[in-house]
């Protein structure tokens, strides 16, 4: 099962159209965003997404939480406070905007994939059975970068997929 990654997209809503697009095409089931959407307009695109369901934690910088909440639940989305735990097809998933605990979640082996945002710097990397997972900025303006990840949950290997 393939499952999408995306964080930071601070309104950049080119980058989030073509986003849906990628995701659409390659048919990721679930679609995990760390946070940093920004405006409820942002979190209404992804109601674009066709087969895939929506998980979303909030950042430092949803500035209209209320209405992001209500656009994503309309779609059927999920969105949580600052982090999410879950399980799909077997996998324990972590994910958290700011990334203040995440050695300690992936030293404590509970997860098999852990994600997180904010820093807008891709950091992927696999510690013991758990694959961490920054996909870096959905924009370019930090990094002059714009990406997001996709993971096969099956064996838990991964694309990096350019935004522009």
């Amino acid at each position: 099962m393939k499952v999408g990654i995306i964080s930071d997209t601070h309104d950049a809503h080119a980058s989030v159209d073509r986003a849906i697009e990628i995701f659409n095409e390659r048919g990721v089931e679930y679609v995990f965003h760390a946070g940093d959407m920004v405006s409820p307009f942002t979190a209404s695109a992804f109601s674009g997404l066709k087969t895939a369901s929506f998980i979303a934690v909030f950042g430092n910088n949803e500035g209209e939480k209320l209405m992001v909440t209500n656009n994503i639940q309309r779609f059927g989305g999920q969105i949580h406070g600052y982090v999410y735990k879950g399980e799909i097809e077997g996998r324990r998933i972590f994910m958290e905007h700011v990334p203040t605990a995440i050695d300690e979640v992936v030293e404590s082996g509970h997860y098999d994939l852990v994600i997180y945002g904010h820093t807008h710097k891709q950091d992927i990397r696999k510690i013991d059975n758990t694959l961490v997972v920054n996909p870096g900025e959905a924009t370019d303006w930090l990094t002059g970068k714009s990406s997001l990840v996709i993971v096969e949950l099956d064996d838990m290997s991964w694309e990096v997929v350019a935004l522009k």
